[in-house]
């Protein structure tokens, strides 16, 4: 890469921080379910935990969990070049790879950073999709690390999908976002096998979709004042 395409990303990457900033700044920002992860906490002084999310909502999740110096992978290429530069303006930590290219040996720093007491996390479907169907690399960091896995969404009473892969949601300026953590972790046994691990990673699926139609129906539906108390079909619509 060369200096001018550096400065540029480390240059997109404070402009990023700016604008994201002020723009969710006018936003009235709601949590939900933040007992499950403090209650670990309390349990567990200065272990790490591990997040999930889905990529269509990783526009906020980056400002919502900033300067909690929580590590997460970006990919190799020049796109993950600057999701990084934008996730380390608001405190996160990343390291490099993907499938094709460093994957293996950012998992290992990723897994190093987690034992040493840092929070993990990942946007499950990523990096391509298909949308809405995790990879295993979260149930497996779980199973080496021994640490729970918390799915996290947020949605908005206003927002706007762009016709990406992964249909990113991205909230309007000045309006409600509503973010829930799941009440179970997923914990992983050490000694799970391949066919377990995919039965955690379909659970992890299940739990996510839950909680994002609950987050996404929060303000459709008159009466409710926390989304965990939304009614979800069975078996669980998924956006369009």
């Amino acid at each position: 890469m060369t200096l001018w395409k550096r400065a540029a990303f480390y240059g997109f990457g404070w402009a990023a921080k700016v604008i994201a900033s002020m723009w969710l700044g006018t936003c009235r920002i709601t949590e939900f379910g933040r007992e499950v992860e403090d209650g670990f906490s309390e349990k567990h002084p200065g272990r790490g935990l591990l997040y999930a999310s889905w990529h269509r909502g990783l526009f906020f999740v980056i400002y919502w969990f900033r300067n909690q110096n929580v590590v997460s992978i970006a990919s190799a290429s020049e796109d993950g070049e600057l999701a990084a530069q934008a996730a380390k303006r608001f405190g996160w930590i990343t390291t490099r790879g993907s499938s094709s290219r460093g994957g293996r040996q950012a998992f290992r720093e990723m897994e190093a950073l987690v034992r040493r007491g840092y929070k993990g996390g990942l946007v499950a479907d990523a990096p391509q999709g298909p949308r809405f169907v995790s990879k295993l690399g979260i149930i497996y960091l779980a199973k080496r690390t021994g640490l729970p896995v918390i799915p996290v969404i947020w949605s908005a009473d206003r927002c706007w999908t762009l016709k990406s892969w992964d249909r990113t949601i991205i909230p309007k300026p000045f309006s409600r976002i509503v973010a829930l953590h799941a009440d179970t972790p997923i914990q992983v046994p050490e000694d799970a096998s391949r066919e377990t691990c995919k039965r955690y990673r379909q659970q992890l699926d299940e739990q996510l979709n839950r909680i994002m139609y609950q987050t996404d129906h929060f303000f459709k539906t008159p009466g409710i004042t926390d989304p965990r108390h939304v009614d979800v079909p069975n078996p669980v619509p998924l956006p369009e």
